[in-house]
């Protein structure tokens, strides 16, 4: 009888351990099929910041073949789908980079911006541009003083710096 109750309690570890060997090969072959797929869309991602870049280059270079009189003037803001230069913009070359992005931006707003909505914004009118350097780009405007950190995660134009260029 005694025998009855330690054989039980061996038989129920067993299965325990049998479930979670289970649960680890399930966890095993779904973290690797999650790898998969993170590896794929940041290639699609790649892929598509490359099309992007090459396709303003071109856009670019078309642009300064054309006569003066059939440029489009700077003033007209274009269409959504079409991405400016990057933020590597190189000298010479239209488009704004993605510190001047940020400061166009804030300078036209009333109020400070957290930085969520900069993201979204950058993201909505500048999908060229990887946003995964507005952190440290937005520190780096700060510490120049391009930037006031309003509060934790708002950020503006000094009023001297915004009302110079209106």
């Amino acid at each position: 009888m005694k025998t009855h109750g330690p054989r039980a309690v061996l038989a129920a570890l067993r299965s325990l351990a049998a479930e979670d060997k289970e649960r680890l090969t399930t966890a095993k072959d779904r973290l690797a099929r999650a790898q998969e797929e993170l590896t794929a869309a940041q290639n699609m991602f790649d892929s598509a910041s490359t099309r992007a870049e090459v396709s303003q280059r071109v856009a670019d270079g078309a642009e300064e073949l054309l006569p003066d009189d059939a440029r489009p003037p700077d003033d007209v803001p274009e269409p959504p789908f079409a991405p400016q230069a990057g933020p590597r913009t190189a000298p010479g070359r239209t488009g704004r980079t993605l510190a001047q992005e940020i400061i166009a931006f804030l300078r036209d707003q009333e109020r400070g911006m957290y930085r969520r909505e900069i993201s979204a914004h950058l993201a909505a009118v500048r999908p060229d541009i990887r946003l995964s350097g507005l952190g440290p780009e937005l520190t780096e405007l700060v510490r120049a003083g391009a930037l006031t950190r309003v509060e934790r995660g708002v950020y503006g134009v000094p009023r001297s710096a915004g009302d110079g260029d209106s």
